[in-house]
């Protein structure tokens, strides 16, 4: 009886994982959901494995400064898309020698 408990328990454990982890699953379950369930649901995103941001923009002003927005100049100026790891840091590290 105790191995029947076990496998069960399991089994309901994977099941949620895969619910958690996999947006098209989630997003079928979601479907066949009364929309007040769904809709509670929906505002459980997971965290994990979730590195999709927003881009931010890089250009260098007249004075040959470089900024950095999340908004891209709206002037014409030549500009690069970044995007960047949300678990990583994003402020540069200062140098070890303490040359710039």
């Amino acid at each position: 009886m105790k191995k029947v408990a076990i496998v069960l328990t399991l089994l309901i454990v994977i099941l949620g994982l895969l619910l958690y982890l996999s947006p098209v699953l989630r997003q079928q379950v979601n479907a066949t959901l009364p929309p007040d369930v769904s809709k509670k649901l929906g505002d459980i995103q997971p965290q994990l494995f979730d590195n999709k941001t927003k881009p931010l923009y890089k250009w260098k002003n007249n004075k040959g400064e470089w900024i950095v927005s999340d908004k891209p100049p709206g002037d014409g100026t030549r500009y690069e898309t970044l995007q960047y790891n949300p678990d990583s840091n994003v402020i540069p590290a200062e140098s070890i020698s303490g040359k710039k």
